[in-house]
């Protein structure tokens, strides 16, 4: 494969689905303790059926807002990107897809659900940024923990 005609560009960015609940409400509103605000990722890569050089990358994010019981608010998105990919080495595939591609649709996932928090009635919620390198490297080292 000849690295220097290597392609790596962003086609699309879209939100694929997303979720807002708050089952207390109005009650929750009126609640004085802050909740426990607890955040999940999760990344997911697909090629693009008929698209030799198209990949889908799905970063999920889920926010759960909890006092004891009771449940503040529940949040999910699912923002995706259509990542065009031509003469990449394959060995340099899986960081592109787990490091550099989640790292371009985290902001954009992080504003839909900063955005949905304050249309639900409650204080802005922005999310720390996320060190998906550091993740990433993470993962490589528990998976290999666990071939071993």
């Amino acid at each position: 494969m000849d690295e220097q005609n290597a392609v790596f560009m962003i086609e699309r960015l879209y939100i694929k689905d997303a979720s807002f609940e708050s089952p207390n409400a109005p009650k929750s509103f009126l609640m004085s303790e802050a909740p426990t605000v607890d955040v999940g990722l999760n990344t997911a890569t697909a090629p693009v059926e008929g698209a030799d050089d198209l990949m889908e990358v799905v970063l999920t994010v889920t926010v759960n807002a909890k006092s004891g019981e009771h449940t503040y608010f529940a949040i999910e998105v699912q923002q995706a990107g259509l990542f065009r990919m031509q003469h990449i080495p394959e060995e340099h595939l899986p960081v592109l897809l787990g490091v550099h591609c989640p790292t371009i649709l985290f902001p954009y996932a992080r504003e839909a659900v900063a955005d949905m928090v304050g249309r639900g009635g409650f204080q802005p919620l922005h999310l720390h940024p996320v060190n998906f390198e550091a993740l990433y490297q993470q993962a490589q080292t528990e998976q290999q923990h666990m071939t071993q």
